[in-house]
């Protein structure tokens, strides 16, 4: 047992070692697998071989031993695969690790013939250590996407195909095309393009004044940030999408407590908000007010005095208020438990975001809704952290399940929509390219795969990702005019760049 203990550990940091010099996901796995599958039940047979013959045991079959413990680290192999297990997880490796520890030694003495006070050593070994795995708590975690490399220093640089040179011509004519005269901001305005493909960056380029190290307001693709903040609380057992508002912030109507984590999430705290912008009335804008205006100071005061025009849960709008709210929320249920500063040391630093900047009320809430900036690359990694179901380099910091309940529709759009325009379908703080039967027949970005989904903010910031192609698209702009842009053929020239590349 102890031979097992001490040879599986070893066996899996080889094999990665030596697999990490190969760029190939197939070879740079091929290592770790063959000396898991030789090496532990090797070390075994000998050394159950050399106890025998020094205690003057009797015939040995080495060949017996060794094809059964082959076959049954076969087994267990196949069965850890099989249950998404990684070995860069240390509750993985340690979980096959006691596995084989019981197994092994229990098949090699019996296929070997020891005597029977050896066989019954081996037996009892094998039982402390099954009684060991069965009081561990649970077994791996939920398993996460395989990599050969993470970008948490920095991309990984690729390359587009050569024969794409067209593509590229098209999509730079519409992407980085500037309108004259510049100052009435008239057009596409682009500022900056990042495409990740295969967890490389195979595309970069920045309009004049921008470059890659500058930090870029995402405006509205801060509220999916939101959504990974709530992940993490959720994680950690600090809160529950049942739980009341009131049980972590105050609200200015005692009819707000009505409002779950759950109804935030989903745009559905049926508070009567408005969200316009600079295009409408200003006096009657929710959302400037809560930027610029009396709400500056204390927004979860403000956010909670609008009338509850519906019951939680029943109706969805789109409202900056409501992720204001939920950052409020979620602050207030890790400060117990998280020093000042954990979204930086829980999220941003395992992603590798160092360039993060979000601004805050004069309460000290974060505006969850608005206000982050970070540098297109940043801004990838972010997107990277979805596309990978929440999991970075092989740990998992957003709850199983979270990212396919993050980007499925939401309930309350179904129900009843209040300013709700064409291609709006929303998740959990994250926009859908899903059609929705009864009010939304075709997709929003027809010439896009159906399970690709974004961040979105103002003035054209758009961070989109598309799991089937294994591809991030971020765009920053500063598109004034409406409908100049479209992000449904900016997506499309931007995907004929990697069709077909390696």
């Amino acid at each position: 047992m102890g031979t097992a203990l001490l040879t599986g550990p070893l066996s899996l940091w080889a094999g990665m070692g030596v697999g990490a010099l190969s760029s190939n996901t197939i070879r740079a796995a091929l290592p770790a697998l063959l000396l898991v599958l030789v090496l532990p039940p090797l070390a075994v047979v000998v050394m159950e071989a050399w106890v025998g013959r020094r205690r003057g045991g009797g015939p040995m079959r080495p060949g017996r031993a060794m094809g059964l413990a082959l076959g049954a680290q076969g087994v267990m192999v196949v069965g850890a695969i099989g249950m998404n297990a990684s070995a860069r997880r240390l509750g993985d490796a340690a979980l096959l690790t006691l596995v084989q520890a019981v197994v092994l030694p229990v098949v090699v003495t019996w296929a070997l013939k020891a005597r029977a006070r050896a066989r019954g050593a081996a037996w009892t070994a094998s039982g402390v250590g099954l009684l060991v795995l069965l009081s561990l708590p649970g077994g791996a975690e939920a398993g996460c996407p395989e990599r050969t490399s993470w970008p948490t220093k920095d991309w990984p640089s690729g390359a587009l195909a050569p024969e794409h040179a067209s593509a590229l011509h098209a999509f730079e004519q519409y992407a980085f095309t500037r309108q004259e005269p510049a100052g009435e901001r008239k057009g596409i305005r682009t500022d900056g393009v990042v495409i990740i493909h295969r967890g490389r960056l195979v595309y970069e380029r920045y309009a004049p004044g921008w470059a890659a190290h500058r930090r870029h307001l995402g405006w509205s693709m801060s509220k999916s940030v939101t959504n990974a903040l709530t992940g993490l609380a959720v994680a950690r057992g600090a809160l529950a999408l049942e739980d009341s508002i009131c049980k972590y912030v105050k609200a200015s109507r005692e009819s707000a407590c009505a409002i779950q984590v759950r109804h935030l999430l989903e745009f559905a705290s049926g508070l009567d908000w408005q969200e316009g912008y600079e295009d409408g009335p200003l006096q009657t804008s929710s959302v400037l007010a809560m930027l610029y205006g009396e709400g500056r100071a204390d927004m979860v005061s403000f956010i909670t005095s609008h009338v509850q025009r519906d019951v939680p849960g029943t109706s969805w709008e789109y409202s900056s208020g409501d992720t204001t709210l939920l950052a409020a929320v979620v602050g207030s249920a890790m400060r117990p438990q998280q020093a000042e500063g954990w979204e930086w040391k829980l999220l941003f630093e395992p992603v590798g975001v160092s360039s993060a900047v979000w601004e805050r009320d004069a309460k000290g809430v974060l505006v969850g809704s608005s206000l982050m900036y970070a540098t297109p690359r940043d801004w990838a990694k972010l997107g990277f952290l979805f596309l990978n179901d929440g999991c970075w380099e092989g740990q998992r910091l957003l709850p199983e399940g979270w990212v396919a309940r993050s980007t499925t529709v939401a309930e309350p759009l179904r129900k009843k929509r209040l300013y709700w325009d064409a291609g709006d379908v929303q998740g959990w703080q994250f926009w859908l390219n899903r059609p929705v039967p009864g009010f939304q027949e075709e997709r929003p970005w027809p010439h896009v795969p159906e399970d690709a989904y974004a961040m979105r903010g103002h003035w054209g910031q758009s961070v989109t990702l598309i799991p089937s192609l294994d591809v991030v698209v971020v765009r920053m702009a500063d598109d004034r005019e409406p409908g100049a842009f479209n992000l449904d053929a900016f997506l499309a020239k931007a995907l004929a760049l990697v069709e077909e590349t390696p």
